[in-house]
């Protein structure tokens, strides 16, 4: 993350007499240099240091800002972006390739998050818990748009979303991006020009001062005051572009973000190549300490009232869940039977999945045993296989048996030696739907949420 277009405390200019004196004898190039980079060149200027005055140089106001971000209690943030459907096959015709959501979150700490999410009038209600599990309880119109399978039989419940380490989202939007601890952190790193933030966030090169208009790329957010100093940060590999909207005067307070670093890529693609259309904008407010701790209590009572067990929306591993599928068929091969195989590897997890199987058969024309040729494929027909519910550790099996017209053709394509068809069959295994629940783990929950209040909290 780089700072490339500050904009803080150039009204300074105006109330130091001296030094617009000094710059009226600049020659006419000078002084154009000084309008880019005012902000900075009037720190060594005002002979103030960078730490007093009632206006703050850029660097230096942004360390402050960041810094009063990362204290903050409770930030509470009111979001619109555009979200791409994840899953356009299985959308009605005609639907819309994006859909304009909306969020009012509150976040704590160092990436608890509590609030609703909004998408075409349908509502979700999200409890994340920093570090440990995301829940989320909706309408089976937005448990779908959530990506959540068989989202009717979950509609009204909370249901899990697993996310991959470090991509916590809900519909494209980070939630631990939101949380006061990381992104204060993020702010005051790309003030001091460290090479690098605390807490697992990407690398931050220094602040520099260019001339820029990328301030004007992304727009300002509804809540914003016109006023608001924009503060440019150029993207990498690692970091979305985006503005910081700040406070014109003294202090300088956060007052929102638009941009992409909040938004997660989910082509994992890198940064630089993600369309400003995705932009997020953000507007935010500080709040008290007794909000943050109302905050803590609804979300503990969120909690308390999960099942023991929940249904989980994930997609689960080949190291998780594998299977295998064996084919067999009579000597004459007038049926095929295929039979599934699902080993279930999670350690607290039970799946029931459904599997569409499509058999082809492979024929070899053969003179006195030796093949000639190509092989010629035909396909013979497919089925449908329910498996039972896979508990952790276990392996459940179910097959079905496939004939007709198809695999006569096929037999008879392949003809007979020593009583046997030659021929060989293939399987293409389509896992359809993952039905996985697993244990809420509420107890637990509850004493990370009261650990996390503890240090966000401290003793207020």
């Amino acid at each position: 993350m780089r700072v490339v277009g500050a904009k803080l405390g150039t009204n300074y200019l105006h109330r130091n007499r001296s030094c617009r004196a000094w710059a009226r004898r600049l020659p006419g190039l000078v002084r154009g240099v000084l309008a880019v980079f005012g902000a900075f060149l009037l720190l060594s200027c005002s002979g103030q240091s960078p730490d007093t005055g009632s206006d703050r140089p850029p660097v230096s106001s942004l360390k402050k800002v960041g810094a009063a971000v990362e204290r903050a209690r409770v930030l509470h943030w009111s979001a619109s972006w555009r979200h791409d459907d994840r899953f356009p096959e299985r959308s009605s015709p005609g639907a819309p390739a994006s859909t304009g959501v909306t969020a009012d979150l509150r976040a704590m700490g160092s990436g608890d998050v509590f609030g609703t999410v909004t998408a075409d009038g349908h509502e979700a209600q999200v409890v994340s818990v920093a570090g440990a599990a995301l829940f989320a309880k909706a309408d089976r119109v937005m448990l779908h748009m959530l990506g959540v399978e068989e989202a009717k039989a979950h509609a009204g419940r909370w249901v899990e979303i697993r996310r991959p380490a470090r991509t916590r989202d809900v519909l494209g939007l980070k939630l631990d991006w939101l949380a006061p601890s990381p992104l204060g952190t993020a702010l005051t790193s790309a003030a001091h020009g460290n090479g690098s933030a605390k807490g697992g966030t990407p690398p931050v090169p220094s602040a520099t001062a260019a001339p820029s208009s990328a301030a004007e790329r992304f727009p300002r957010p509804d809540g914003v005051p016109a006023d608001a100093a924009p503060v440019a940060v150029a993207g990498d590999e690692h970091t979305g572009a985006g503005t910081y909207w700040v406070a014109a005067g003294a202090p300088h307070r956060l007052l929102g973000y638009s941009g992409l670093d909040a938004r997660h890529d989910s082509d994992a693609e890198s940064y630089e190549y993600m369309l400003d259309t995705a932009a997020v904008e953000l507007s935010v407010r500080k709040e008290s300490a007794a909000t943050a701790r109302d905050t803590y209590a609804a979300m503990r009572s969120a909690i308390r009232s999960l099942p023991s067990v929940v249904p989980i929306s994930a997609e689960p591993t080949d190291e998780e869940v594998s299977h295998t599928v064996d084919e067999a068929c009579r000597a004459l091969c007038h049926t095929a039977t295929v039979t599934l195989s699902l080993t279930n590897r999670m350690p607290r997890e039970s799946v029931a999945a459904r599997y569409a199987l499509d058999l082809t058969a492979v024929m070899h024309k053969d003179e006195d045993g030796y093949r000639l040729g190509d092989p010629l494929y035909r396909d013979v027909g497919s089925c449908t296989v329910r498996l039972p519910t896979a508990k952790p550790g276990a392996t459940v099996r179910r097959g079905c048996t496939i004939g007709g017209a198809e695999l006569r053709k096929a037999v008879e394509a392949a003809g007979e030696w020593h009583g046997f068809v030659q021929l060989t069959l293939q399987t293409k295994a389509t896992r359809q739907v993952d039905g996985i629940t697993g244990p809420s783990r509420s107890k637990d929950l509850l004493k990370k949420l009261g650990s996390h209040a503890d240090n966000a909290l401290g003793a207020s």
